[in-house]
């Protein structure tokens, strides 16, 4: 959206072009236009520790040098990046000279990709991902989602949520940012914590941390952000366990439709009254972080009117009720197994003064803002728990370590959400696959005994229960294209697509064997291994000498591999042309056993075996 605008001044400068995944990443969009030292050692100064920066080569090195001399590291724009598509002859290369560029350099935190992209630009986008993490793995490939107020046209998928998964399983990220800006004129926007709650949902579901890109700069609809107005975007962030956090925008863009003003530094160059609110701030998230990044989001939980798609703080857990106020409660495992919990006054307006009342007995310790050290909070034991009183500003968050010395079960503290594996299986439609007998009567149709053989994958993970399995068709004889195939694995937000065929040489050999084809070298070549490996030892149990031809990547783009929307694999059971495979392929009996088998790796796929 309009954060395009920025890109287009740092492009108009030189060329278009956090600390690492394991450190937490403060960051910005539109940041210094001049790889200065004044200008970079300026930035570094708000307490930054990742400058987004775009030039020529040269320029982008030397702002990783000025990056390295602040002590601070820096998302590179280079144009190059997605200068190729991954069927070019030179893909690889072009991506290898922008890491001989830069990836070798101690200040480098990432490689800027995309900003909002459709659902048409995942495939374009995850060959480039997968390519520069797995050369470059020290590195983030960066890519920024769009907003829950997207339109479907914007996406390219009917609901938020699908477009985030999707993007989850398709680019497989190493980490997942998004921009949300909730500050209206005339309030916050109705769907800020709804974002928030997929954001999270999906991040835990795809095992990815996530980033979020705040507003501080007053355009359009949007209004000045107050210290409480930025303090409320981080805190709540911090809540529902953000591992990055960025400022739209740093320097103040220069475009009369959006009316950008005084954002960070000012239009002239210079520092307005922000810089020193954000200074702030992010002296304080750095302070925060080293205990942040413990620490695991187990559950957040509303007090008062809870936000579209949020959920209330159950009465009867841990932290029972909270008077004075409404908050969000972001509930934490650390990596010692100690319980903290981010507690953050949910209005960016009026001050809270809290009574948080705990079901049982408990220590309190406070992660001070200041020092990043823990120090005791006074509680009163008031009944069979007890109370501590704090006074919330605006905004304000404040991150307690909880201690339960009387070791009382504790209800509602882990709220992690639950997912159900969705799994197309894709039967071949090739109905002109027939083998014909003597007095033409037909021997074997593809079309037809795939869709046996799927039905009954069907039915085995049925009676499994754990995982939500669809067919491609509804009949035996339906066909259908393969765009309405991989349209309907889309539509109904599949995690992955099996696809069963038989196989067939094309010439007077009869050939014979069991194959299994993927696109993908990472998801989609676990799944087609777990799909081929128990399917070979199922038919090796009634056909020993079966010819094993591998897993592999086809020679063809094949449809259903590269347009699923998710992880896909091809198996070719066995082939129709060798009359001896061929009766297999249509007995009852063996088709149940492939089937079992089958069902089997797609369970264990999912880490359900």
């Amino acid at each position: 959206m309009d954060k395009l605008i920025c890109l287009i001044v740092l492009l108009v400068v030189a060329l278009a072009t956090c600390s690492r995944a394991d450190e937490f990443l403060i960051s910005h969009w539109c940041g210094p236009t001049e790889a200065t030292p004044e200008k970079i050692k300026e930035a570094a100064g708000a307490n930054f520790n990742v400058i987004m920066f775009g030039g020529t080569v040269n320029e982008n090195k030397k702002a990783l040098d000025l990056c390295q001399e602040n002590r601070v590291k820096a998302l590179i724009i280079d144009s190059r990046a997605m200068a190729k598509r991954s069927r070019e002859r030179d893909f690889a290369a072009n991506l290898d000279a922008v890491i001989a560029d830069y990836g070798s350099h101690p200040a480098l935190w990432g490689y800027y990709l995309m900003d909002e992209p459709n659902s048409s630009d995942f495939r374009r986008l995850a060959p480039v991902s997968k390519y520069l993490a797995k050369k470059d793995p020290g590195h983030v490939p960066y890519i920024n989602l769009f907003p829950t107020y997207a339109t479907r046209e914007q996406l390219g998928n009917p609901t938020y949520e699908q477009h985030v998964d999707e993007f989850c399983r398709v680019v497989q990220p190493k980490l997942v940012s998004y921009d949300h800006y909730a500050l209206l004129a005339n309030g916050e926007r109705p769907d800020y914590f709804e974002n928030l709650e997929i954001i999270r949902r999906q991040g835990i579901k795809h095992r990815v941390p996530f980033n979020y890109i705040l507003l501080s700069v007053p355009h359009g609809p949007y209004r000045e952000p107050s210290e409480a107005d930025l303090r409320w975007q981080v805190n709540t962030a911090l809540a529902y366990g953000a591992r990055g956090l960025m400022y739209f925008t740093y320097t103040t863009p220069n475009d009369p439709v959006w009316n950008y003003r005084n954002a960070i530094i000012d239009s002239e160059g210079k520092p307005t009254a922000k810089y020193d609110q954000v200074r702030r701030i992010n002296g304080e998230i750095l302070e925060l972080a080293p205990t942040l990044m413990r620490l695991t989001s187990v559950a957040v939980y509303h007090t008062g009117m809870a936000p579209r798609g949020a959920k209330l703080l159950p009465d009867n857990g841990l932290i029972a009720h909270i008077d004075g106020g409404e908050f969000v409660v972001g509930q934490f495992n650390s990596d010692a197994g100690h319980k903290y919990a981010m507690l953050v006054n949910r209005s960016p307006r009026q001050a809270a003064r809290a009574a948080v009342t705990f079901s049982q007995t408990v220590e309190l310790w406070e992660v001070s803002r200041s020092t990043g050290r823990e120090r005791s909070v006074f509680v009163s034991d008031d009944g069979p728990g007890s109370t501590w009183r704090a006074a919330f500003k605006p905004g304000e968050g404040r991150l307690v370590r909880i201690e339960t010395p009387q070791d009382l079960p504790v209800l509602h503290w882990d709220d992690t959400p639950k997912f159900r594996p969705r799994v197309m299986l894709n039967p071949s439609c090739q109905f002109g696959n027939v083998i014909h007998g003597p007095d033409e009567q037909e021997l074997y149709n593809e079309g037809l005994n795939m869709y046996d053989i799927a039905l009954k994958v069907r039915d085995d993970l049925a009676r499994d229960g754990r995982i939500d399995c669809f067919v491609s068709r509804s009949s035996r004889e339906q066909d259908v294209s393969l765009r309405y195939e991989t349209a309907l694995t889309r539509s109904l937000n599949c995690d992955a697509l099996v696809s069963l065929h038989s196989d067939a040489t094309g010439t007077d050999d009869p050939g014979g064997g069991t194959w299994t084809f993927y696109a993908d070298e990472g998801e989609g070549k676990r799944l087609a291994e777990c799909v081929q490996t128990p399917l070979l030892e199922a038919i090796r149990s009634f056909y020993p000498e079966v010819q094993f031809r591998g897993v592999r990547t086809h020679w063809y783009r094949l449809w259903v591999l590269w347009e699923s929307g998710c992880p896909a694999s091809l198996t070719e059971v066995l082939f129709h042309t060798n009359p001896k495979e061929r009766e297999m392929l249509k007995d009852p009996a063996l088709q149940e056993i492939m089937a079992r088998a089958i069902a089997g790796g797609i369970l264990d796929y999912f880490g359900l075996k």
